[in-house]
């Protein structure tokens, strides 16, 4: 049997070297399938419930906003959100059913910080406003609701007054606890 000779060894040593180095490299980079889901779902953007989970017979197509578009959406408050932070923002209408029927607009903001969405909460809450059992960060004064969690603030609005208006608020806030991520 014939031995290797040194050309052999210098034409085979830059291949383990390399197949090491991939190796060590993927047992450096492994992530926590826990850590990737959450980073996930947190690039995805704020998000509404859907129409049946909030109790509501529909939902209008959603309309999405950023930096540049805000001002088409809200435009005499957009500088207070861009000034907190604002990223983007979804927003629909929910249609309860009932005589008469109670739509409610529901508006989803994402900051850059949880402190911009909750200065943005402090900022729009109604002083009659009482905080909503079972709802962590949750206020309501039976037109309006207002709500928090990390970065993302839930803006409700009755668009009609109606008994069922503040069971509606309350019903899509409940369904949008669910949706957001964990």
């Amino acid at each position: 049997m014939a031995r290797p000779q040194l050309g052999h060894v210098l034409l085979v040593a830059p291949l383990v070297a390399v197949a090491a180095w991939v190796a060590l490299r993927a047992l450096t980079t492994t992530q926590d399938p826990g850590t990737v889901l959450a980073a996930l779902r947190s690039a995805q953007g704020p998000r509404l419930p859907a129409a049946a989970a909030a109790g509501a017979v529909r939902c209008s197509e959603l309309a999405a906003y950023d930096r540049d578009t805000l001002y088409e959406f809200i435009d005499g408050a957009a500088d207070g959100y861009l000034s907190r932070g604002f990223e983007r923002c979804v927003a629909a209408t929910f249609t309860f059913a009932g005589a008469p029927s109670l739509d409610v607009a529901a508006e989803v903001h994402r900051f850059a910080t949880p402190d911009g969405a909750h200065a943005q909460l402090e900022a729009e809450r109604p002083d009659s406003a009482r905080a909503v059992a079972g709802l962590a960060a949750t206020w309501a004064d039976g037109a309006m609701l207002v709500s928090v969690h990390d970065r993302d603030y839930l803006k409700l609005t009755a668009l009609s007054s109606s008994p069922a208006a503040a069971a509606a608020l309350v019903g899509v806030a409940s369904a949008w606890s669910e949706t957001r991520p964990r």
